[in-house]
């Protein structure tokens, strides 16, 4: 492929996607395994940029459009959310399943894990408008951790959930192992639909 169409493809064929989550949760090592270069899970993040990259599949390449691999404080995430929210074409909402379902407690903040996990859906849920929840995914990671099958790690998640004003938002759900490239290119592929003809 010729430089210049290299440039096309990336510039205007190109997707956005935005990673938002908690500290540790697994946005970065989800980056990593999808191919991004620039993705390093041993540096914490707060608001790293990343450069535009290629995701390859047996049937199609993708290119992601260059974007920023965001820290899940609250402050940054609700500047973050705000500002980007319209510009990406996916939003892909990482929660480490094993913290939400036994009590852990988030780094910065010394609080109940679930509870600003729940805390960050609530906001985006209130500041979303609906037709966006289709570009909208939770990705449920650290799933080796937990002795339950994907399917009713998903269902409990969504049992817990499902009283939330936020519920609508758990339809698009995946769980995974973000260290796994090959799940993690088979949930980008579901998310995304990319490579539907």
């Amino acid at each position: 492929m010729s430089q210049f169409k290299d440039w096309l493809n990336r510039t205007f064929n190109g997707k956005k996607i935005e990673m938002l989550g908690l500290k540790d949760a697994g946005k970065t090592q989800f980056l990593k395994s999808l191919g991004c270069k620039e993705a390093n899970p041993e540096v914490e993040s707060q608001t790293e940029k990343y450069n535009w990259f290629k995701v390859s599949y047996p049937e199609k390449e993708v290119y992601v459009k260059a974007s920023y691999d965001s820290g899940g404080g609250r402050e940054i995430f609700t500047e973050i959310f705000n500002k980007r929210i319209k510009s990406s074409d996916w939003i892909l909402f990482i929660i480490d399943i094993e913290k939400y379902l036994h009590g852990g407690t988030d780094e910065e903040s010394n609080e109940s894990y679930q509870q600003q996990v729940n805390d960050r859906l609530y906001y985006i849920n209130k500041h979303t408008p609906e037709h966006y929840n289709n570009k909208i995914a939770i990705v449920l990671s650290h799933a080796d951790l937990v002795p339950q099958p994907s399917g009713e790690l998903i269902n409990n998640f969504q049992r817990m959930t499902h009283e939330k004003a936020f519920k609508v938002l758990t339809k698009h759900c995946y769980s995974l192992d973000a260290r796994d490239e090959k799940a993690v290119l088979n949930c980008f592929k579901r998310i995304t639909g990319i490579c539907k003809t």
